[in-house]
């Protein structure tokens, strides 16, 4: 193994900040995490022509429909 990079610490501390945001529940969950990959993105972590392909992935609308029907159903009463 190779020694440690600066941009490995920095990938370790935007994760380990987006942990304690997520944890302490003051800032909502996405903010969050369109913080934590802006912030990628701006480090130059993230190439910035691939900073929201990640979007595009299948997954990703399944969970965002997922969360939308959810708060939905908590309106309602349900």
């Amino acid at each position: 193994m190779g020694p440690i990079t600066a941009e490995q610490i920095l990938v370790f501390l935007i994760l380990f900040l987006s942990l304690v945001f997520f944890i302490d529940g003051r800032m909502r969950y996405d903010i969050v995490a369109l913080l934590a990959l802006c912030i990628s993105a701006i480090l130059g972590i993230v190439p910035w022509n691939q900073t929201f392909s990640g979007f595009a992935n299948p997954a990703v609308i399944t969970v965002a429909a997922v969360l939308v029907i959810s708060r939905g159903l908590q309106n309602a009463g349900v």
